[in-house]
């Protein structure tokens, strides 16, 4: 049998990870922890944003969770965003392998991206809860979700997006991890919001 895309991931990141600075020999031996917390997200996604038809996520670093996501979600065009051109290469190849068609690799600097209103912001160890809201406003679906892991400064993250931003913010969902930390879904309203956020939210996008 074939392998799934998830095994020719492990594959693909085991074999560069050294070579391209991926992930730490650590970090390695934890892969299948890491593997399961991308699963998670994926989990989030389809469970709390159904209607979800595009989801950003920021930082893809070596492509944990957003090409897990792709894998997991095939109806959800998932556009990992990740500054580092090394990186970006690594992620266009892996997706290649895998043969996912549902995703977008884009080495930018998140606020210079343009592109589709998305339901779904997913970001890794990226920045707090505001600031990810505040560097993505732009690409806002309203409203939006926000889905990213936390330690024990969750619930104080979320206040502060609450504070900052004005809006209400719901959490959605709140799991342990295996590896360690919380995911931590939240929904509040878009940014901007995104041009055509009003269309996209008409057509269930």
């Amino acid at each position: 049998m074939p392998e799934s895309p998830i095994e020719t991931y492990r594959a693909y990141l085991t074999r560069y990870a050294g070579t391209l600075d991926l992930m730490s020999p650590a970090g390695l031996e934890r892969l299948d922890q890491h593997l399961t917390d991308a699963q998670a997200y994926a989990q989030v996604v389809a469970e709390h944003v159904p209607h979800a038809k595009h989801v950003l996520d920021v930082g893809s670093g070596a492509g944990l969770p957003g090409l897990v996501i792709a894998a997991e979600l095939p109806n959800v065009h998932v556009e990992l965003v990740e500054r580092r051109k090394k990186r970006a290469t690594f992620l266009r190849g892996a997706a290649a392998a895998m043969g996912v068609t549902n995703v977008s690799i884009v080495s930018s600097d998140v606020t210079h991206t343009v592109g589709p209103c998305v339901a779904v912001v997913t970001a890794q160890a990226v920045a707090r809860l505001a600031d990810v809201y505040s560097l993505t406003a732009h690409r806002h679906q309203d409203p939006v979700v926000l889905v990213s892991r936390k330690g024990p400064e969750g619930q104080a993250e979320v206040d502060e997006l609450a504070s900052r931003t004005g809006k209400t913010v719901a959490v959605l969902a709140r799991e342990t991890l295996p590896n360690r930390g919380t995911l931590l879904a939240v929904q509040t309203a878009g940014g901007q919001p995104c041009p055509s956020s009003a269309s996209s939210t008409k057509k269930g996008a």
